[in-house]
């Protein structure tokens, strides 16, 4: 916006002796720059509604199964295109070995499967089922 490049130009000839020569000024830009940044920033407005908790959608960015990798992929452009917020969690990525665990722990397995596997549908806590749930429900 307009307040925005005239903040970044005031900063930018505060913190600039060459510019001075440009447009001298002295600790009253700094001043007036403060009083600008308080105005765009907002002060007094009230905070944004909370968000409600996004669909955690737990997926295998490095899955073998074709089937797995189109399912995943379905459920994520069908949400996308309904404008549903969702997190997205690669239990595959490194660093997720919690959010793995929470998955498994709560996640249905079908038959002959040791562990459940992606991808499988949070509503924060509450488990909302696989794939096929999924497809079924949509």
């Amino acid at each position: 916006t307009v307040q925005e490049i005239f903040l970044f130009f005031s900063v930018l000839l505060c913190t600039q002796p060459s510019l001075h020569t440009a447009y001298p000024c002295q600790s009253v830009c700094y001043l007036h720059t403060v009083s600008i940044t308080q105005v765009t920033m907002g002060e007094g407005e009230p905070a944004p509604a909370a968000t409600p908790p996004a669909i955690k959608i737990f997926i295998s960015g490095n899955s073998g199964s074709k089937e797995i990798s189109t399912s995943q992929q379905k459920i994520t452009m069908i949400m996308k295109s309904l404008g549903i917020a969702m997190d997205v969690v690669d239990i595959a990525a490194p660093g997720t070995e919690e959010q793995r665990d929470f998955m498994r722990a709560g996640a249905k397995k079908k038959e002959g499967q040791r562990f459940a596997l992606p991808p499988q549908l949070f509503n924060g806590e509450k488990y909302c089922g696989d794939y096929d749930d999924f497809d079924v429900a949509n």
